[in-house]
């Protein structure tokens, strides 16, 4: 606004005046307020003071812009950016750049020599901004220093009673103090409320603090307390977590495709499947819920409805090609997402207002703060110098500096990302790592981790004990071989795997032969192959099979009669009433596969066979989720800065459509307005139309008439930014009063 230029009269006359720019950074910086698009400035400003709008605009400020503001709100009219630097603790830059700030979140608006703070604030902030009561216009302001040392006089304790409100809160509850109380009522240094409640007046409190709304430097966070780490310590962290919660992940999904977990009517998982997880892959229930909802927040986890299973978890199918890219990759889906997700795991098993148990994947675990909070939570992580660890406690002490508004729910949410972020990776030895920084940067980090990750290994060292040692991580085909015939025993820089009777079965019973484990474990092992582990595979081997379930009715065939003796004997297969018909086959009329689970209920898993007597080993059905995976995000409403400049456009149209709307006048005849249009045509001129839509929707256009026929105006309009077709009989009122 130029200086010569009326100042405006209020918030949506300054905002008429704003250049396009100024406009697409108030949508940006509050998008809430252009969805839906808005018609023109004024209705930009009917939302923009409104409760919930004013409300999600204050939580964008730090502690020292919110300063600024209270400053602002206490002042005395005219308000004045030099005024406002008398009171706060700040160079003189920092207030003017708050109070730019401000204005541009239309918090305030007005000139320099006048600012005004939107009434909203008032109300969202409350009765006592900066801790200060309210004014008392009857008080004379200089002889307050007077009638506090003349109350002291009289009453010793005085004082001390207006230093008890002079920082906030600036009520008190009448006391054993009620005669000093009564003595500085009288001397209007408090103001009385009720009966029992008493206010010190906003000079007072001023005059207290000596002037200032602040006690302290509002320009600058708290300090943060670093310790040194050693670059190479936090590069190989990084790259080891994010190794494990990528196979982590997997692992995970691999396991549900076989096993998928029911959906509650809650919406979330049952504990005991989490329970379940977190036991498999070795980690506490805690972590293995955060696992759960990070494959659900990458859309590698949905819902399904199975034909056989009903409702369940299951992997999507973004999760085959996930599975299929480099580690690198499918690290940067994962942390990408965490980022920008909206639940939070940490909340699972707390319990919601009604006292119900939160459950993982609950809808309940959204929080729109959560994505705000996390990147803050790294940005402050990433604020000291590259290899130094701040402590938990300090940064949380920063975001509250910086999210002053958000309270017990802004640190839970501080201290779970930084617990959270060392699963991921881009926390290590407490320090923010190199690939979170470049994640920060916008970059998607996958080529910062790539180069810390070890190169994948194919060989194993097996030990004379069942045991074998991967020295780094496995490549992605051997793993899922190993996985098949050994069970993982530890973790770590190296991975120790376990040969058991029950994993040489695993891979029996999915379909390996003898002679292919054999042949694996001569491919895989650096060293020979100890003979333990020969006899153990050969053991296996021989036993399975031993017992054989086919259709008879149903026969179980057993080449050792006494096995057949103690099977037919044993209490937990009595009701499948085994007939013995010879001394190594018995029959039941029970189905096979009710026969098969009964034995393996009775340590005895049999496998089938066909009518050939060839074993009959089904393959392992991997589910995957139908359709597309469900948003897992619950991300703030934002506006891409394509849809911000087609708002600005429109906006600016529809001020247009106000300043050429007629003011009174009669319903024009239809002869009026086909003659209107015409001449609008013939002149090249822009009109402003009334207009009611085959819904009966009324709108208000500006458009450039092109040509009137057969009933129809075809016209280029300003807010669409195209021609289109209006019916004449539709069109109420025609201008074409010059804007």
């Amino acid at each position: 606004m130029s200086p010569s230029a009326a100042a405006p009269r209020t918030l949506a006359e300054e905002l008429r005046r704003r250049s396009d720019q100024q406009l697409a950074d108030l949508f940006r910086t509050r998008p809430d307020i252009g969805i839906p698009a808005p018609v023109d400035t004024s209705q930009v400003a009917s939302r923009a003071v409104t409760r919930v709008s004013v409300s999600r605009a204050l939580d964008r400020l730090d502690s020292g812009q919110l300063c600024v503001l209270e400053a602002l709100m206490v002042t005395d009219a005219p308000v004045t950016p030099a005024k406002v630097r008398r009171l706060v603790d700040a160079p003189r830059a920092y207030v003017d750049d708050s109070i730019a700030v401000l204005r541009e979140l239309a918090l305030v608006w007005g000139t320099q020599r006048a600012l005004h703070v939107v009434r909203t604030v008032h109300d969202v902030l409350g009765p006592h901004p900066a801790g200060l009561g309210p004014p008392s216009p009857s008080l004379d302001a200089g002889r307050i220093a007077d009638l506090i040392a003349d109350a002291s006089a009289e009453r010793p304790d005085a004082a001390a009673v207006l230093d008890r409100l002079a920082w906030g809160p600036p009520t008190g509850v009448i006391g054993r103090s009620s005669e000093t109380v009564q003595a500085l009522v009288g001397r209007r240094l408090l103001i009385p409320v009720d009966d029992d409640t008493v206010a010190l007046p906003r000079e007072v409190g001023l005059h207290l603090r000596g002037g200032r709304t602040t006690r302290e430097p509002i320009d600058r966070p708290p300090a943060i307390a670093t310790v040194p780490r050693d670059a190479a310590r936090i590069a190989n962290a990084a790259a080891g977590a994010a190794f494990d919660v990528v196979r982590r992940v997997d692992q995970l999904l691999e396991h549900w495709s076989l096993n998928p977990p029911s959906v509650l009517r809650s919406g979330g998982v049952g504990v005991r499947d989490v329970r379940e997880v977190g036991a498999l892959l070795g980690v506490e229930s805690a972590d293995a819920s955060y696992l759960v909802e990070l494959a659900f927040g990458a859309g590698l986890l949905a819902r399904s409805e199975d034909r056989e299973l009903g409702h369940v978890w299951l992997p999507t199918n973004e999760y085959d090609g996930w599975r299929d890219e480099p580690l690198a990759r499918q690290w940067s889906t994962l942390v990408r997402s965490w980022l920008t997700g909206g639940r939070l795991a940490s909340l699972s098993g707390s319990r919601d207002e009604q006292g119900r148990v939160v459950n993982t994947l609950a809808y309940d675990l959204e929080r729109p703060l959560a994505p705000s909070v996390r990147r803050l939570t790294l940005e402050i992580a990433g604020s000291v110098a590259p290899e130094a660890y701040a402590s938990a406690d300090d940064v949380v002490k920063q975001a509250r500096w910086y999210r002053p508004r958000r309270n017990e729910l802004r640190d839970d949410i501080v201290r779970a990302s930084l617990a959270e972020a060392q699963v991921l990776g881009l926390i290590a030895a407490g320090c923010l790592s190199s690939p979170a920084r470049e994640l920060l940067n916008g970059a998607d980090g996958a080529d910062a981790l790539a180069p810390l990750l070890p190169e994948p290994v194919d060989h194993l060292m097996i030990q004379a004990d069942l045991t074998a040692v991967a020295p780094g991580p496995l490549e992605r085909s051997v793993a899922a071989s190993v996985g098949d015939i050994a069970d993982i025993e530890s973790r770590g820089g190296a991975t120790v795997f376990r040969f058991t009777p029950a994993s040489i079965r695993r891979a029996l019973d999915r379909g390996w032969p003898a002679d292919r484990i054999h042949s694996l474990v001569g491919e895989l092992s650096i060293t020979p192959v100890p003979q333990p582990l020969t006899y153990l595979i050969d053991d296996v081997a021989r036993r399975h099979g031993r017992l054989r379930v086919g259709n008879a009715s149903v026969y179980v065939r057993c080449d050792d009669p006494t096995e057949l003796d103690a099977l037919i004997n044993n209490p937990v297969v009595e009701s499948l009433r085994l007939r013995r018909i010879a001394p190594t086959v018995a029959l039941s009329d029970a189905p096979a596969d009710i026969v098969i689970d009964r034995l393996t209920d009775a340590g005895v898993p049999p496998v089938a066979e066909g009518m050939d007597g060839t074993l009959h080993v089904p393959e392992a059905e991997r589910r995957r989720a139908t359709g597309r995976p469900q948003p897992a995000t619950s991300r703030a409403p934002g506006l891409s800065g394509d849809q911000i400049d087609r708002l600005v456009r429109a906006i600016r149209v529809g001020d247009s459509a106000a300043d050429r709307r007629p003011v009174g006048g009669d319903q024009p005849s239809a002869a009026g307005t086909l003659a209107a249009l015409r001449d609008a045509v013939e002149s090249g001129s822009t009109v402003w139309l009334a207009y009611l839509d085959q819904a009966g929707t009324p709108s208000e256009r500006v458009v450039d008439p092109i040509r009137v026929d057969a009933g129809w105006l075809t016209a280029y309009d300003h807010r669409s930014e195209r021609a289109q077709s209006f019916a004449i009989h539709r069109i109420g009122k025609v201008s074409t009063r010059h804007a």
